[in-house]
């Protein structure tokens, strides 16, 4: 399946967002702001694995992904779909109140400091979909 739906030959009308959030509540909020963009669709997966699943059937425009997660934690998720085979690269964007600071770990990937105002949120996907 693809990750823009098109109307005749034009520009793509949505772009699928694949969240990986395990707080139900911030995981709707981020559901409901990209609801209120005509331009996006948000999937919303509560761990890395669910997320992995998902992606057997969507290919996401982008990911957004929490670094707390049950299971493996975001960045074993960014690297893990950095790596798939196959796979042209889609932009990550990792989110935490406490990202780790060690071996260059972040030195890949865009991260957002939680809590974060959800304008700011939304202007950054829309500059990472739009490069």
């Amino acid at each position: 399946m693809s990750n823009l739906q098109y109307v005749g030959s034009e520009r793509p009308l949505v772009q699928c967002i694949l969240i990986v959030e395990d707080d139900p509540i911030l995981g709707d909020l981020l559901l409901e702001a990209l609801q209120w963009e005509a331009t996006y669709q948000g999937i919303l997966a509560p761990s890395g694995e669910m997320a992995l699943s998902i992606l057997e059937t969507i290919t996401p425009a982008l990911f957004l992904l929490d670094y707390h997660l049950p299971g493996m934690n975001g960045l074993e998720l960014a690297d893990q779909l950095q790596h798939r085979e196959g796979g042209d690269q889609r932009p990550i964007l990792l989110m935490s109140a406490s990202l780790p600071q060690e071996n260059g770990a972040l030195d890949d990937l865009i991260t957002l400091q939680k809590p974060f105002d959800l304008d700011k949120l939304l202007q950054l996907i829309a500059e990472l979909l739009a490069s």
